[in-house]
């Protein structure tokens, strides 16, 4: 029973990875044939009539059976069905290529090089003709049954034998089956793996970038902390001396050692940071010799003299003023 089964041989793109010889010819790859499914065909087809539709089992036995695969090499490649098989009688009128012997099992389907050497077959294939049907002879086993997928089949394909390859118009089995350079197929998952990962690394350092900036001020905001920080030491190292190290201490550390070197650990201890930081811009403004904690300091005392009771927040600021003011003076004349 002569029997057409058709395949796609895919988008337009992939033609581009087909390989040119030297005379003009296009060597392409196809898949051309798929097995382990049920296909549909018309009861005229195959010779029942009183049927309008047989569903025919492609047995993976049968379609990989070695005289079928080899059944492939060789065969004529025609543009359209020819109206009778291809023999040496009509192979000049119809062939425009061949298939080569190179043919071989790709999973469910069989794939073949394909040589097409007219310009008209090399034309059609480049304006978007990407359907091949297989025309071939086969027996039909009439024992129905169930495919592994669970399609039910009325019959099953025997003794495979391929005649020829048509590039068609439309054909039977969809996009699955479709021409492309193999090499090139490869290339093309090599690269979209590729770009897949550059485009995750991509994301990736999207995010750290933005978490960082997150975490870290602008460089306008960086440098207003540094010259505080800056000036903060400097009039700490007035009052320690220039030997003094701040690193690793934070503002109020800084504030509350410069502090306790005047007034003492004990009083310092019990201040808050706020009587902290205005002591301390007391003590910064005040000229260096008068900060000796050897020399008489008015302003210490002041701030050491608790008195018979504990001084009022307003006394104790007035006894503040009272010593700024008179700071200029020599220390008889006080």
């Amino acid at each position: 029973m002569h029997l057409f089964d058709r395949f796609s041989l895919g988008p337009a793109a992939e033609i581009a990875g087909a390989r040119p010889l030297g005379n003009g010819a296009l060597v392409v790859q196809a898949r051309a044939a798929r097995a382990g499914n049920v296909q549909v065909y018309r009861g005229d087809e195959v010779a029942r009539p009183d049927l309008r539709e047989v569903r025919i089992y492609r047995d993976p036995d049968e379609i990989f059976r070695a005289e079928s695969l080899r059944s492939f090499g060789h065969k004529p490649v025609t543009l359209d069905h020819p109206p009778e098989a291809v023999t040496p009688r009509t192979w000049r009128g119809v062939a425009r290529g061949h298939v080569g012997d190179e043919v071989v099992r790709d999973g469910a389907f069989v794939r073949i090089p394909m040589l097409l050497a007219d310009s008209a077959a090399i034309a059609a294939v480049q304006a978007g003709r990407r359907e091949v049907s297989v025309g071939y002879t086969c027996d039909l086993d009439w024992t129905p049954g169930t495919a592994p997928d669970g399609s039910p089949y009325d019959a099953r394909q025997t003794r495979v034998v391929v005649d020829h390859v048509a590039i068609v118009a439309q054909g039977r089995a969809g996009p699955d089956c479709r021409i492309g350079d193999a090499d090139l197929e490869r290339r093309l998952a090599e690269a979209e793996a590729r770009a897949q990962t550059a485009e995750t690394a991509l994301a990736q350092r999207d995010g750290e970038v933005a978490a960082l900036r997150a975490r870290v001020p602008d460089a306008q905001a960086l440098d207003a902390l540094a010259a505080e920080r800056g000036a903060l030491v400097a009039d700490a190292r007035r009052i320690l001396g220039d030997a003094f190290d701040p690193a690793g201490l934070t503002p109020e550390s800084i504030r509350r050692q410069a502090v306790a070197r005047i007034l003492g650990e004990a009083e310092t201890t019990a201040m808050s940071p706020a009587a902290v930081e205005g002591a301390f811009r007391v003590l910064a403004a005040t000229p260096r010799p008068a900060l000796s904690h050897q020399a008489a300091d008015p302003l210490r005392d002041a701030l050491r003299d608790h008195g018979p009771a504990p001084r009022t927040p307003e006394a104790a600021h007035a006894a503040m003023v009272e010593t700024l003011r008179n700071a200029w003076k020599p220390a008889g004349a006080r």
